[in-house]
């Protein structure tokens, strides 16, 4: 039975039409042809459907392409509908508050981004999307990080993106996040600060947090193929990644330092000025950081202050004697 018969039979029953022979009347065609249609043995002609969305008050956009779905061979009903879906959410949108059209268009470019397997955000957008996908997280998150200093408090992922990930810990999610660590960082004693605090805050949360140290990390041709096959998929110098169930990954590929505030001297905070989220299968294949937490020789998991500065006090040792 197809499915515009229902807006057909609709219309005999507001307009309290007794038989079909008054139906056929209202829409102006033969009695024999309005029976099949409201039984749902025939798909009406477009010009009837037009007729019969005016008489209920409905867009005519709306019953043609019911009518094209009934007519479409099995294999081919389902994208009718989504069109048929797609047209619905745009005929009820409101055109106030302003913010639902923008939010409408805004899932519109998504949707469009989906066939490629990949999307792209830009500025706070991309952050808020990190967010949302680490509360879609269901078993693991493996996370590796250069740009690690943007977990500081009052930096762009504190705290919301660290609530985020204590709430997927609370749900069982085992995050893994390995920060990367380099000699001239390690050089400096506020940034040394930094790291403790960042890797105490991870910590605090849930997540099982790692460091490793660049200049000892770059040894491994693992590291080595991995660092390039993100340069090849067009991440930035500095990586920051996250594989996410091993199906959608994340990469950043553009920062911007973005001044905090209007009055005074502003703060400046570094954003994620551009975010990929892809799953391809070949991507995510290569892409795949899982390996690097089992480098027990160069990734150490943060135990405490105290064990951290004795490895770097090692690291450091090591850099004096000329073998990093």
């Amino acid at each position: 039975m197809f499915e515009i018969a229902q807006y057909v039979e609709e219309v005999k029953h507001r307009y309290r039409l007794s038989s079909d022979y008054a139906l056929a009347d209202k829409l102006g065609i033969a009695q024999p042809e309005a029976n099949l249609i409201r039984r749902g043995l025939k798909v009406p002609k477009p010009e009837i459907c037009i007729k019969v969305a005016r008489l209920l008050d409905k867009n005519p956009v709306e019953l043609l392409l019911i009518a094209q779905k009934d007519k479409a061979p099995e294999q081919a009903k389902e994208y009718w509908t989504l069109a048929l879906t797609a047209v619905d959410v745009m005929l009820h949108v409101p055109k106030n508050p302003r913010y639902i059209p923008k939010k409408v268009e805004a899932i519109g470019r998504e949707l469009r981004q989906l066939e490629s397997q990949t999307l792209t955000y830009e500025g706070a957008a991309a952050n808020a999307e990190a967010v949302r996908l680490m509360e879609t997280a269901e078993r693991s998150v493996d996370a590796i990080m250069e740009r690690w200093n943007i977990w500081k408090r009052g930096e762009a992922l504190y705290p919301s993106y660290l609530l985020a990930n204590q709430a997927a810990v609370r749900r069982n999610v085992v995050i893994r996040r390995l920060l990367i660590l380099s000699q001239a960082q390690m050089q400096d004693a506020l940034l040394v600060d930094d790291a403790i605090q960042i890797m105490d805050d991870q910590h605090r949360a849930g997540i099982k947090i790692y460091y490793a140290f660049r200049e000892e990390l770059i040894r491994s041709p693992a590291f080595q193929r991995l660092e390039q096959d993100f340069k090849k998929y067009g991440a930035a110098e500095e990586i920051n990644s996250a594989m996410f169930d091993e199906e959608i990954l994340i990469f950043s590929q553009l920062y911007a330092q973005v001044p905090l505030g209007m009055v005074g001297k502003p703060t400046p905070i570094t954003m994620i000025k551009q975010l990929q989220i892809t799953w391809k299968p070949e991507v995510i294949r290569e892409l795949n950081p899982a390996s690097l937490f089992d480098m027990t020789r160069y990734v150490f998991e943060y135990q405490g202050a105290e064990p951290f500065m004795a490895q770097l006090e090692r690291f450091k040792s090591a850099v004096r004697g000329g073998h990093p």
